[in-house]
């Protein structure tokens, strides 16, 4: 294994977007076959940001962040790919194509779905967490950022969405998006979802909002409680 060439998984120190890529990548290839990259947020922060006005095609073979921002996976082939959910997805497909002697023993089958309405669950309730951090508020001026923020989980979008994941989860019997077994849509509602509200990060909504919605609190708390999930955190801290 010493002489192959690793996929490269980019991302902070913390977990944000990146818990979902790194679990599944762990899920498929153990713990020694992927690089977790971990970089330093105020050095990412200091770098330079590359721009190719003249030929943008070139971005995708010569920047080092193809979007100048991460989680970024560099492949062995050289390809270098952004957006957590697609490199989650990836991650979690690397599997299929795996014997079950190649399999690491930790290994949950499925972590992204095969059955075809299993995956639009999963995909459904991954997009509803990446739009909740798209829409919520973030206006420089802090008075202003709460009080859009009190409209926003009062009736906006952040109460709706909350409300579609608290029913799918009550519909699937729990505590996971696909009742008894986990997928990567647990993952993103753990973190970054479930982070945000536990590490006080959604300054401007109450926290008996986030306690009103018992099934998507059950959810991100049987995460880290996972077989899965023990076995990552022997390595990994986050």
């Amino acid at each position: 294994m010493s002489n192959k060439i690793l996929p490269i998984f980019h991302y902070f120190q913390f977990r944000g977007r990146a818990l979902a890529s790194r679990v599944a990548l762990f899920n498929s290839l153990g713990k020694e076959g992927w690089i977790d990259q971990r970089i330093s947020l105020p050095r990412f922060k200091k770098a330079p940001k590359e721009m190719y006005h003249k030929a943008p095609s070139e971005r995708v073979r010569t920047a080092e962040y193809i979007t100048n921002n991460l989680p970024q996976l560099n492949l062995p082939c050289g390809t270098k790919v952004s957006q957590s959910d697609a490199i989650a997805r990836y991650a979690a497909k690397l599997s299929w194509n795996l014997s079950e002697q190649e399999l690491p023993p930790h290994h949950v089958p499925n972590l992204y779905p095969m059955q075809p309405k299993d995956a639009l669950m999963v995909d459904e309730a991954v997009a509803i967490v990446d739009q909740i951090l798209l829409l919520t508020p973030k206006d420089d001026d802090k008075e202003t950022r709460l009080k859009n923020r009190q409209a926003y989980h009062e009736s906006g979008f952040l109460r709706v969405a909350m409300e579609l994941l608290e029913g799918r989860l009550e519909e699937s019997g729990g505590p996971f998006v696909l009742g008894e077994h986990l997928s990567i849509a647990d993952l993103y509602i753990r973190a970054p979802l479930a982070d945000l509200f536990d590490l006080g990060q959604f300054d401007g909504v109450p926290e008996e909002f986030y306690t009103s919605f018992p099934n998507v609190k059950k959810c991100a708390e049987a995460v880290p409680k996972h077989e899965l999930l023990k076995a990552y955190h022997e390595h990994y801290r986050t």
